[in-house]
């Protein structure tokens, strides 16, 4: 064998590695990749790994071979050839296919009405003189998700928009996965689209979901719903377009990026979150938001094996930090209703906004107050003289469960 078809072999199988390992190295920098691999997708991620490897495994046998005589050596220099430029062609084809969906065309021209957080919204003078606001959250959409429930969800919007109309309500609170695949502008365009068209001057303050961030698809959010006026999209005062703290009056809405658990929450979270529940008064009222859940009733994922109920990594890293500072926590991620009190905090999921409904679960969180398993709704904020209301209702605004958190 020719020293030039030896060092071709090499060339190749180390350029077939670096061009997945960069690939990977990208797609593990972007929200919400580590944890989608450590919730149970992780063969995608392995098997991708494994086309960057083989070459450098058959780089290693051809040069082994060498030492054979006859056609043996030329036939694995071949084989690992052929193995390299497989895989390069992978590479280049997954890495191609990702970029041009994530940074392609602008899914829409269009845009929701967007708030900026660092703004918030004017309250409205209730009847007894005092500042309040009246506010509606759900989570959970997944346009372009063919078992999703469209007719529920444009249900919800065009029932808020007709409130908000009516000086009824003053914003929406969209918790994340808006769509079902982040990085297709197709699904972004189904979403900003029929968002528009059901709730056309109804403003929103949107945070990011797991299947929002797939792979790369952050950029399709920001694109969609960042609020803020800094760099990405980041409100003043926050730390991403979906981490932001909103003052309305006594009550601070308080933004986490929790996407699929507490991957990416590190030391500079944990600061700015602590300074965030320090800087508020304690007799006003902390509603923390996040997408994926702390407590919550569930099931065990038959895909991946996980537990879709009390998540352990959230609430050992994440929940001791606010639990009982906090009056409220709202999520989405899974498809219930639920009302939890526990550990001098009440946690709340509203995963209903139109995504196929989780199963009847078999597990019920010990504080489970009220629960509902498929039906699509949201959940109700109003600030009263007797402190914060929560009203959970259906997709068409029928009551399901009531509580006020006073101080």
């Amino acid at each position: 064998m020719s020293p030039r078809k030896d060092t071709f072999s090499i060339v190749i199988a180390g350029a077939a590695f670096l061009a997945m390992s960069a690939f990977l190295l990208w797609a593990f920098s972007q929200a919400g990749t580590l944890g989608m691999y450590r919730w149970g997708y992780r063969m995608p991620v392995l098997a991708l790994t494994a086309v960057g490897l083989l070459p450098l495994a058959g780089a290693a046998a051809a040069l082994a071979s060498r030492r054979r005589s006859g056609n043996f050596p030329a036939i694995v220099n071949g084989i690992s050839i052929a193995i390299s430029t497989l895989s390069l062609l992978v590479a280049l084809g997954v890495s191609l296919y990702i970029f041009t969906n994530a940074y392609g065309a602008a899914a829409s021209s269009e845009r929701p009405a967007i708030l900026d957080p660092a703004r918030g919204f004017p309250l409205r003078t209730g009847a007894d003189g005092t500042p309040t606001f009246r506010v509606a959250l759900s989570s959970d959409p997944h346009y372009g998700r063919e078992a999703s429930n469209a007719a529920a969800r444009t249900s919800i919007l065009r029932l808020s928009q007709a409130e908000y109309e009516a000086g009824k309500l003053d914003a929406f609170f969209a918790l994340g996965d808006t769509v079902e695949m982040g990085m297709e502008a197709d699904d972004w365009k189904e979403a900003i689209e029929s968002i528009k068209r059901d709730a056309p001057t109804l403003p929103f303050a949107a945070l990011l979901g797991n299947h929002d961030g797939l792979i790369g698809g952050a950029t399709r959010w920001r694109a969609a719903f960042a609020g803020g006026t800094g760099r990405k999209g980041v409100p003043d005062g926050g730390l991403t377009a979906s981490s932001w703290r909103m003052d309305a009056g006594k009550v601070h809405f308080i933004a986490l990026d929790l996407l699929w658990g507490p991957e990416g929450f590190g030391s500079r979270e944990k600061a700015w979150l602590a300074e965030q529940l320090a800087a508020i008064p304690a007799a006003d009222f902390i509603v923390v938001l996040s997408h994926s859940f702390f407590y919550t009733s569930g099931y065990i994922d038959e895909g991946s094996g996980k537990a879709w109920y009390d998540h352990e990594d959230m609430l050992r890293e994440v929940a001791p930090l606010i639990a009982g500072k906090v009056d409220l926590v709202v999520s989405g991620h899974n498809h219930y209703m639920e009302w939890i009190e526990t550990d001098g905090t009440v946690w709340a999921v509203v995963g209903a906004m139109g995504g196929k409904p989780d199963p009847v679960p078999t597990y019920m969180s010990p504080g489970s107050v009220w629960f509902s398993q498929g039906r699509f709704g949201r959940l109700v904020l109003e600030l009263t003289a007797a402190g914060l209301a929560a009203e959970f209702q259906d997709h068409q605004g029928t009551p399901l469960f009531q509580r006020t958190i006073s101080k």
